[in-house]
């Protein structure tokens, strides 16, 4: 199944508060993604989003010191791209209206089920799928896979690292838009600084395994793909 080995090179953060409700999640989760992490409250959720930048934020609504919107808010002000999905016992229509405003991918009602898991999974698929093509062709010979974390140059594959692929993945949004310093900072780096030497080493090190011609440096803002 298709979905399963996508889902293998993808990590996941869960923010839920009860301790029983959050490892039995934990535990299903660790079945299908990469990683699986976990915070008991929206402020330890931003902490770990900072530290770890997983690609999926499924959180709990209400929980103390910071809820699920709380959390969510503060994500956007960083400019996250995780798909986001809330996971509640509360079926208020003001608040599926609410979470509707605040951009939320998916609601998903307690108990979770497998089988609404899936189809969430499916839904950030196809979402990705749109913004983000999984297999882009810099030319006749040169494509790069980026749910597998490959280039693929004269039909020989290339492993790519995690930093290589996140960059790729942050040009490929857009391929006629220099992507700023900034952006790639928090989208790659996080929480952790980053140096313009950083940033230059990887794309050195990308350079070396795709070609030099594809990542271009647009002098005083970033990076762009062409």
């Amino acid at each position: 199944m298709q979905i399963l080995s996508r889902l293998k090179e993808k990590t996941i953060l869960l923010v839920e508060d009860e301790d029983i409700i959050r490892n039995n999640i934990a535990s299903m989760l660790k079945h299908f993604f990469k990683e699986v992490y976990t915070a008991s409250d929206g402020y330890e959720g931003v902490d770990k989003y900072e530290d770890y930048l997983p690609n999926i934020v499924m959180t709990d609504l209400k929980m103390p010191i910071m809820g699920g919107f709380e959390l969510i808010e503060e994500l956007k002000k960083r400019s996250s791209k995780a798909y986001t999905i809330i996971v509640s016992a509360h079926t208020d229509t003001e608040l599926l209206i609410e979470a509707i405003n605040n951009g939320v991918d998916r609601y998903i009602i307690k108990p979770v089920t497998e089988d609404e898991l899936f189809e969430a999974f499916e839904a950030y698929f196809k979402k990705l799928d749109e913004t983000t093509p999984k297999v882009v062709e810099l030319n006749e010979t040169t494509k790069i896979d980026l749910d597998k974390h490959l280039a693929i140059i004269d039909g020989i594959e290339v492993k790519l690292n995690k930093k290589e692929n996140q960059l790729l993945t942050l040009l490929c949004v857009d391929m006629n838009k220099a992507v700023s310093y900034e952006e790639i900072e928090y989208q790659i780096w996080g929480s952790d600084s980053m140096s313009l030497s950083a940033i230059r080493s990887v794309v050195r090190d990308l350079r070396k395994k795709i070609g030099s011609e594809f990542v271009v440096n647009v002098s005083g803002i970033g990076y762009r793909l062409r």
